[in-house]
């Protein structure tokens, strides 16, 4: 990426982090605020997101194999968040949560991430969006959420996880 293009990704990611710091409940607002927050790309390299091998007809990640990558569908939003709220503290594995692949990413542990998964459902429930994550900026563990347009009878909600 130029300069001037990393300049201009970076500015659209302020803008995309101003409008989700106002999206978001006061107190997630005020954490997320005082967190390091990135346009980097890089943050995410530890990312697995689900894919399908045609050739092998199984399901597998974006990266190939990634060890103890599990992935798991539910039917409705609020099952899938349900999980993981009652997640229980974990190892605190340093990393980065984001709604958008493109950025930005913002500096959190794993069990923030979990702690405030409310909040982020709320977002995601009053703006449709369901794809979003965590993944670890040095361990390569991660969750990543996942709204899965199967066909116009049956959708389901993704969640993976692996290393946690």
């Amino acid at each position: 990426m130029g300069s001037l293009q990393l300049k201009l990704h970076e500015n659209k990611n302020k803008i995309k982090r101003e409008k989700f710091l106002a999206a978001v409940d006061p107190e997630f607002s005020a954490f997320l605020s005082n967190a390091e927050f990135s346009s980097d790309p890089s943050c995410i390299r530890f990312a697995a997101f689900p894919s399908w091998d045609k050739v092998a007809n199984a399901q597998t990640t974006t990266r190939g194999k990634v060890n103890d990558w599990k992935n798991f569908s539910f039917k409705t939003w609020q099952e899938l968040v349900s999980v993981l709220a009652r997640f229980r503290k974990i190892k605190n594995y340093i990393g980065w949560f984001f709604i958008d692949i493109e950025g930005p990413y913002y500096q959190m542990s794993v069990n923030a991430f979990l702690a405030n998964i409310k909040s982020i459902s709320h977002y995601a429930t009053a703006h449709e969006h369901f794809d979003l994550g965590w993944v670890g900026s040095v361990d390569d563990v991660g969750i990543i959420i996942k709204f899965n347009h199967i066909s116009t009878v049956s959708n389901k909600f993704e969640v993976s996880i692996w290393g946690i």
